[in-house]
C-alpha cells in the first residue's frame, strides 16, 4: 500500500502541473483575446479618422477650386456619405490675429478680453514672429477649442494689413465691419477656407 501512495502522490503533482499549465494557457488565450479586440477597436477608430481626414482634404480642395464662393457665406459640401459646413473668405474681410487694431478685432463675436489676450500673446513673440496657424494662436491667447472652432471662420494671420474689407466679410463681421474707420479696400490675393464636420 505504501507503494501505491506514493504514485498517486506523483500522479497528483502531475496533474497539478498540467492543471496549472492548462490554465496559463487559458489565461494567455484570453489576454491575446482581449489583446486582438482592442486593437481592433483602435484600428477601426483610426480607419473613421482617416475617412473624416481624407474626404476634408476633398472639400477643402473643392471648395479652393471654386465650388464655394469667396463670400464668407457657409454652403454644405458632401463627400463620402459626409456632410461639411464650408466657408470661403477672402482673408481682408477676416480679422488678423496679429496686425489688428482694437475696434477691428472687437467685432469677433463673443469674449470682450480679446484684445488683451492678444496683447499679452504678442508680448511673448520677438517683433515679427507668428505661430504656426490660427487655431495655435489662439490657443496660445487661452481660448479653448470650443471656441477657437466658433472663431476659426472669422481670423486669420495672413491679412495684408489689420484693417478689414467690410465688403468682403463673412455676413456675421459685415453690418459692424462698415462702421468702423479701420476699412481697407484690399482683396481678391488670397482666400482663406474653413471646414466643419457637421453631424
Amino acid at each position: 500500500m505504501h507503494h501505491r501512495t506514493g504514485r498517486n502522490g506523483r500522479q497528483g503533482v502531475v496533474l497539478l502541473a498540467v492543471l496549472a499549465g492548462v490554465v496559463l494557457i487559458a489565461a494567455i488565450a484570453g489576454t491575446l483575446r482581449a489583446r486582438a479586440g482592442a486593437t481592433s477597436a483602435v484600428l477601426g477608430r483610426l480607419a473613421d479618422a482617416h475617412r473624416v481626414a481624407l474626404a476634408e482634404v476633398s472639400v477643402v480642395n473643392r471648395a479652393a477650386a471654386g465650388a464655394v464662393p469667396a463670400t464668407g457665406v457657409p454652403v454644405v459640401l458632401e463627400q463620402d456619405g459626409l456632410r461639411f459646413e464650408v466657408r470661403r473668405t477672402d482673408v481682408e474681410g477676416l480679422v488678423d490675429l496679429y496686425l489688428s487694431p482694437g475696434p477691428v478685432l472687437r467685432l469677433l463675436p463673443g469674449d470682450t478680453a480679446l484684445v488683451a489676450a492678444r496683447d499679452a500673446m504678442l508680448a511673448g513673440l520677438a517683433p515679427g514672429d507668428r505661430y504656426l496657424s490660427d487655431v495655435q494662436t489662439m490657443a496660445v491667447m487661452g481660448l479653448d477649442p470650443a471656441e477657437r472652432a466658433r472663431l476659426a471662420p472669422f481670423v486669420t494671420q495672413r491679412a495684408r494689413t489689420g484693417e478689414i474689407n467690410p465688403a468682403l466679410a463673412p455676413p456675421e463681421l459685415q453690418g459692424d465691419a462698415r462702421l468702423l474707420a479701420e476699412q481697407d479696400i484690399a482683396g481678391g490675393d488670397l482666400a482663406k477656407v474653413t471646414v466643419r464636420l457637421l453631424p
